[in-house]
């Protein structure tokens, strides 16, 4: 059993709204309006059907340009076993990594299975 789990930030997410940007502005305008963090996204969910649903990691320079420009934290996406989305993430100090069922079947042609 892990006995240091760190719960402090997930503890402080719940009962809050966490929006989901593409933007800086987004970001900005969403922790002006209350949100107690933002997923930044490559895309919106909609957006990503819409464009036959490949869908990637957010790129992360603009992560990076959320970050600075807000004080709530910051979350995104990777893809379920990409270790290395991941490991990219936490390089660039990311507060929150959510491993997505929404961006593991990124690419059926490509796809990677992790077992």
């Amino acid at each position: 059993m892990i006995q240091n789990l760190k719960t402090g930030l997930a503890e402080m997410l719940c009962n809050g709204v966490i929006m989901d940007v593409v933007t800086v502005e987004q970001a900005k305008i969403a922790e002006d309006a209350g949100a107690v963090a933002v997923m930044a996204l490559e895309r919106v969910p909609a957006d990503i059907r819409k464009e036959g649903g490949v869908a990637r990691m957010t790129d992360p320079r603009l992560i990076e340009s959320i970050k600075e420009a807000v004080s709530i934290p910051v979350m995104a996406k990777v893809r379920i076993g990409h270790f290395a989305e991941a490991q990219i993430l936490e390089a660039i100090g990311i507060d929150f990594i959510d491993e997505s069922e929404v961006l593991t079947p990124a690419d059926p042609e490509e796809h990677i299975n992790k077992y």
